[in-house]
C-alpha cells in the first residue's frame, strides 16, 4: 500500500512537473513568435526551464545557459547570432513589436510627428537656422539577420521616415543603411547602442549634410580603418541585465589616438555645453555655429569631440527644447537633431513644443531684429570704408560714421557697404525688418589707415563691383574700339576660313558685367553717369552683320531672368553657373540652327544647389576677410557623354579649367569647335562638352586664334567666350 502511495505522489509530481514544463515551453513559443526570431525562442527556453528551479533564474543557471547554449536566462534579453544581445522589451519601447512589423503609428500619430517638426522648423527659420533630424536606429533594426528578423518589415521609424519624406520634410533621416554591419562592428554586441565606430560614420554623414558656412576651414576628421583594433571586455547593459557580462564580452572599438584637437568648453546656461576649438580662429562668416540637440547622454559624449574638432563654435544641448538663451548663444546655421530611434517619441513632448511656439509668437509680436556683426573692412585711399558681416534676420543694414549714412539691402544674412569715413571712426551698425523693431546699435571700429586697392567699390545690393567695369558702364571710347574688333573679326575669319578651307563661322559671347544686367545696384553718383551708348551697346552694333561673325548678346535674357537666383557673384568679378546657363543655352541656340541634332539642355535638365563657400577675387582685391557667400551650382541630372573634361567642383576658383582642354563625344552628327577664352568660360563646362563632337578650348586670356590647331582640327566653329570688362584686350 505505501509503494502504491508513493508512486502515485511520484507519478502526480512528474505530472505536474510536465505540465509547468510545457506551460513554459509554450510561453516560450508564443513570446518567441512575437519576436519572430530563433535565438528568441531558445532564450524563453532557457528563462522558462530556469524558473522550475529558482525564479528569478540564479546566476550560475544564466552563466551556464550562456556558455553551453549561446542563450540567454532573462525574460527581456534576447539572444541572437554573432554574440549580439537584443533588447526584448522595456518600460518605454516594445522591441519585440517594433521588429515584427506590429508597432505601427495611426495617421493621427504621423500628422502629429510632421506637425512638431514643422513648428520647430518655422520657429528656426526666424532665426535664419535650418533644421535637421537624424535617428540613430535601434540595433536589430540594423542587425536584422543577427536578430533573425524579417528585412522585409518595415520598422515604426521607417514607416515615419518614409510619411514624412512623403509629406515634403526631406531633412529626417533613419542612419541604418549607414550604421550596417561591416568588417568593424558599429554597435556594441552587448548594448542596445552603437560604438565609437558607429557614432564616427554618424558624424560623416551628418557632417556631409551641413552647409558649408560651418565649416571650419581644416576640414572634416577621416579615420583609416587599419587603425582602429577591436577587444574584448566586459559585457555591457544587456549582459548586465543578463547577469552574464564577464561571460558575454563586448567587442570593443579601440582608436589608436583619439581623432580630435584638444577643446575649450563651458556650459552658460540652459543645459548647454559650448565647445571651441583650441584653434579659434575661423576663415568663414555666415552663421558660422552648429547647435546640437543630442538628449542621451552616451550619443552625446561620443559625437561632441568629434563635431567640435571640425566645427568652429560648436554648441550642444541635452533636450529637444529652444528657448531665447540657447539662441542667444550664436546665430545657429543649423539645428540638428540626434535621436535615438526608441525614443522617437521625445519629438511630440509638449513641453519642448511650446518652447518652439514661444520663439515663433515673439517674432510674430515684432521683437527686435537681431543686431549685425562687422566681419572685416578696409580704408581706401579715396577716404571710404567698405565694410561687410552678417545681417543675420535683418533686411537692410544701416551703417553710420561722422561724415555719412547709408543703408544697404542684405544678400543670403550677409552685408556689404562703403561709405565715407574717418581712418579709425567707430562706426554704427542697425539692422532693420518690416514689422519687426530695429535692432540694437553693434559697433565696428574702422581701419586707421589704407588697406585695399582702388579697384573695388560696393554697391546698395550688397554686391562688391571691379573699377575696371565702371569705364563699360559709363561709355568710355566705346564707340572707337568696337569698330576696332569688327575689322579684326573680319580679318580673323577669313584667316580661319582660309586654313580650314569651308564655313568655319565665328560665335561671338560676351558674358555681360554685373552692372549691365543689375544697372540699378550702382550708387545715385555712378547712375547719373551711366551713358546712352555703353561699351557693350557699341560692341553689339558694329558686329551686326560682320561677315562670319554672329554676336550673342545676352543681355535680354539675363535681365528677364535675374530675379530666379544670384546670377553674379557676390565677391567675385564672375557669373555663377546660374548665370553661366543662359549664356551656354543661347550659344548652343546659334549653334542647333546649324546642326539640328544640337539643342540646349533645359534649366530643369539640372538640380541647383546652393552652398556657402569662401569669397571671391573681389574680396582680396578689397582688403577684406574671412567672408563666405552662397553660390549656386548646377548639378547635371543625366550621365555626361563627353570624355576628357572633369566636373568642376563646387568652389568659385576656376583655376580646373584655366590650361588647354580638349573634349569628345562618339557622335559624327555633332560640330566640331575651338574656343578662344576668358575665366568666364570656365562656369560652362562641363555642360556644353555635350553638344560637340570634339572641342578644343584654348588655355585662358590667350585672345590669338592657335591657326596650327585650327588647320589641323577645321572647326566648324570657332567660339569666343569674353566678358564686357575684356573686350578692349581683343583691339
Amino acid at each position: 500500500m505505501k509503494k502504491k502511495v508513493k508512486r502515485a505522489v511520484m507519478i502526480a509530481a512528474a505530472a505536474v512537473t510536465a505540465l509547468i514544463l510545457v506551460y513554459n515551453i509554450a510561453s516560450a513559443f508564443v513570446l518567441s513568435y512575437e519576436y519572430e526570431g530563433d535565438g528568441g525562442f531558445f532564450s524563453r527556453v532557457s528563462y522558462s526551464l530556469s524558473r522550475l528551479f529558482t525564479d528569478p533564474p540564479s546566476s550560475t543557471f544564466k552563466k551556464t545557459a550562456y556558455r553551453l547554449f549561446g542563450v540567454t536566462a532573462e525574460g527581456s534579453v534576447f539572444s541572437g547570432s554573432d554574440g549580439y544581445l537584443f533588447p526584448l522589451r522595456d518600460a518605454s519601447f516594445d522591441y519585440s513589436a517594433d521588429l515584427s512589423g506590429r508597432l505601427r503609428y495611426d495617421g493621427e500619430k504621423l500628422s502629429a510627428y510632421l506637425s512638431s517638426l514643422e513648428t520647430r522648423r518655422r520657429a528656426l527659420l526666424l532665426d535664419n537656422c535650418e533644421l535637421y533630424v537624424y535617428v540613430v536606429p535601434n540595433s536589430q533594426t540594423v542587425l536584422r539577420e543577427q536578430a533573425g528578423g524579417d528585412p522585409s518589415v518595415r520598422t515604426a521609424a521607417e514607416e515615419l521616415e518614409a510619411y514624412l519624406h512623403e509629406n515634403g520634410f526631406m531633412n529626417f533621416r533613419l542612419l541604418r543603411s549607414e550604421l550596417s554591419h561591416t568588417g568593424i562592428p558599429s554597435y556594441h554586441n552587448t548594448e542596445n547602442g552603437i560604438n565609437e565606430y558607429g557614432a564616427y560614420l554618424v558624424y560623416k554623414e551628418v557632417a556631409a549634410d551641413m552647409p558649408d558656412a560651418v565649416q571650419r576651414r581644416y576640414g572634416k576628421i577621416n579615420l583609416d580603418a587599419s587603425d582602429i583594433s577591436v577587444i574584448e571586455t566586459d559585457g555591457r547593459d544587456l549582459a548586465i541585465r543578463a547577469g552574464i557580462e564577464k561571460t558575454a564580452k563586448n567587442k570593443t572599438v579601440v582608436y589608436p589616438t583619439a581623432p580630435y584637437t584638444s577643446l575649450y568648453t563651458s556650459e552658460p546656461a540652459d543645459g548647454c555645453t559650448v565647445c571651441k576649438l583650441k584653434d579659434e580662429y575661423n576663415d568663414f562668416i555666415g552663421n558660422s555655429r552648429l547647435l546640437f540637440l543630442i538628449p542621451d547622454a552616451d550619443l552625446r559624449e561620443m559625437l561632441m569631440p568629434l563635431f567640435s574638432a571640425s566645427y568652429t563654435d560648436t554648441v550642444y544641448k541635452n533636450t529637444l527644447s529652444y528657448s531665447d538663451k540657447t539662441a542667444d548663444l550664436g546665430h545657429h546655421a543649423a539645428c540638428v537633431c540626434i535621436l535615438r530611434e526608441d525614443r522617437l517619441s521625445e519629438l511630440l513632448d509638449g513641453a519642448d513644443i511650446s518652447t518652439y511656439e514661444a520663439r515663433t509668437a515673439e517674432f510674430e509680436r515684432g521683437g527686435a531684429v537681431s543686431a549685425p556683426r562687422a566681419v572685416s573692412s578696409s580704408y581706401k585711399k579715396s577716404g571710404t570704408v567698405i565694410i561687410a558681416g552678417e545681417s543675420f534676420d535683418a533686411q537692410t543694414v544701416t551703417v553710420a560714421s561722422s561724415l555719412e549714412t547709408v543703408t544697404v539691402n542684405s544678400l543670403d544674412g550677409r552685408f556689404i557697404a562703403e561709405l565715407s569715413a574717418k581712418p579709425g571712426e567707430r562706426l554704427a551698425l542697425t539692422g532693420s525688418r518690416e514689422g519687426r523693431q530695429t535692432s540694437e546699435t553693434a559697433y565696428h571700429t574702422a581701419p586707421s589707415s589704407v588697406s585695399c586697392e582702388e579697384s573695388v567699390f560696393a554697391g546698395g545690393a550688397s554686391m562688391l563691383y571691379y573699377e575696371q567695369t565702371i569705364a563699360d558702364y559709363t561709355g568710355g571710347s566705346a564707340g572707337a574700339s568696337a569698330a576696332q574688333l569688327r575689322k579684326k573679326l573680319e580679318k580673323t575669319v577669313a584667316k580661319i576660313r582660309q586654313l580650314t578651307g569651308k564655313d568655319t563661322k565665328i560665335l561671338f559671347l560676351a558674358a555681360p558685367n554685373p552692372l549691365t544686367v543689375y544697372p540699378g545696384a550702382a550708387s545715385a553718383e555712378l547712375m547719373q553717369k551711366r551713358a546712352e551708348t555703353t561699351n557693350y551697346d557699341a560692341v553689339a552694333s558694329a558686329l551686326e552683320g560682320a561677315d562670319g561673325v554672329e554676336f550673342l548678346d545676352i543681355r535680354g535674357v539675363m535681365r528677364q531672368n535675374s530675379d530666379i537666383g544670384k546670377l553674379y557673384y557676390q565677391t567675385d568679378t564672375h557669373w555663377t553657373e546660374l548665370g553661366a546657363y543662359f549664356g551656354y543655352r543661347t550659344l548652343i541656340e546659334a549653334v542647333s540652327r546649324g546642326f539640328p541634332a544640337v539643342a540646349p539642355l533645359s534649366l530643369s535638365s539640372f538640380t541647383q544647389t546652393e552652398k556657402t563657400v569662401p569669397a571671391g577675387d573681389l574680396s582680396g582685391f578689397s582688403g577684406l576677410s574671412g567672408l563666405t557667400e552662397n553660390a549656386v551650382f548646377l548639378k547635371p541630372n543625366f550621365k555626361l557623354r563627353a570624355v576628357g573634361i572633369n566636373e568642376k567642383p563646387d568652389t568659385i576658383d576656376r583655376s580646373v579649367y584655366g590650361d588647354v582642354l580638349t573634349s569628345a563625344v562618339n557622335d559624327d552628327r555633332l560640330p566640331t569647335a575651338v574656343m578662344i577664352r576668358d575665366s568666364y568660360s570656365a562656369n560652362l563646362f562641363p555642360w556644353i562638352c555635350e553638344h560637340f563632337s570634339y572641342l578644343y578650348c584654348q588655355s585662358m586670356w590667350n585672345y590669338t586664334p592657335d591657326h596650327g590647331k585650327i588647320e589641323e582640327l577645321k572647326p566648324d566653329y570657332v567660339i569666343y567666350v569674353i566678358c564686357e570688362r575684356n573686350l578692349g584686350a581683343l583691339t
